[in-house]
């Protein structure tokens, strides 16, 4: 099983528990990582073979458009939603970061890994 990741997508977003949260928004960083048998791919040299990480992407960025109370609740819907469209794949692993939250001081991010097996 090999391995195809996203890292660094930065999204506008607005996840947050409290109304004001959600009102504002608020940056955050996604990575994906993706187990899948990339043999075909590798062989053939043609997209169709292959995860197509540009669709990896769309879901990322749907699920970041919609927003929600809580950051592990994104990071899940993204991985379910990355299975259901290559359901062949192996393990997902979704890091969601929230860049600057609101906490009464000062904190660089908060950081959910959601796992799906």
């Amino acid at each position: 099983m090999s391995q195809i990741s996203l890292e660094g997508m930065a999204f506008y977003s607005h996840h947050g528990y409290y109304t004001h949260e959600r009102k504002r928004g608020n940056n955050y960083i996604v990575a994906v990582s993706i187990a899948y048998n990339m043999e075909r791919a590798a062989d053939t040299d043609e997209l169709d073979d292959s995860l197509n990480y540009e669709e990896v992407y769309t879901i990322c960025q749907a699920e970041m458009d919609e927003p929600r109370h809580l950051i592990e609740s994104v990071a899940k819907s993204v991985a379910i939603r990355i299975r259901r469209k290559f359901p062949d794949s192996g393990r997902i692993v979704v890091t969601l970061e929230k860049l600057k939250p609101e906490l009464g001081g000062a904190v660089a991010k908060a950081v959910v890994r959601y796992e799906l097996a």
